[in-house]
């Protein structure tokens, strides 16, 4: 079920995604857009860019996330910053210490990656969460696709497995 953010909660968690040298993606540069224009609009709200670097990756996600909230005029006191992260799961592991205590959080990712990690808030960390549906850049929409589809069958096998 799509649960668009109104502003409910007081923390918004931007998912990692890919970043090229030190430039965002298609795919993360909609999702720091996305942020950028909520966090306008709901100035109470505070970011948790999360994200590591990957072996290929020129920084780490996080860092491109907060510098490019910056650029588009977001205080940098209302940005924390999750740079280990490596998987979906991580990215609220991860950012625990930030929402410790909240009843949800506002999950912002490209809208084919949305319903699995809303389910792992909610499996996994027992967090209710409404979400920003980042567009998906349309090339890259069928491998993106595929790549979920697979996601999903280790997530819930891992979900089973460590639960028995």
């Amino acid at each position: 079920m799509r649960k668009n953010a109104i502003g409910t909660y007081r923390f918004v968690i931007i998912l990692g995604a890919k970043v090229n040298g030190t430039r965002p993606s298609r795919a993360l540069q909609h999702r720091i857009d996305v942020a950028a224009a909520y966090a306008k609009a709901h100035p109470h709200v505070e970011l948790i860019a999360t994200g590591g670097q990957g072996p290929d990756e020129g920084m780490a996600e996080a860092l491109v996330i907060e510098r490019e909230l910056i650029a588009k005029g977001v205080d940098p006191a209302r940005i924390c910053i999750e740079t280990t992260s490596t998987s979906t799961v991580e990215n609220f592991e991860h950012t625990r210490p930030f929402w410790e205590g909240e009843a949800g959080v506002t999950i912002v990712t490209n809208d084919f990656h949305v319903p699995r990690a809303r389910l792992i808030a909610r499996l996994y960390f027992q967090l209710e969460s409404d979400a920003l549906y980042a567009p998906t850049p349309p090339l890259a929409k069928g491998r993106y696709i595929i790549r979920e589809g697979l996601a999903y069958v280790k997530l819930l096998g891992r979900y089973v497995f460590n639960r028995t």
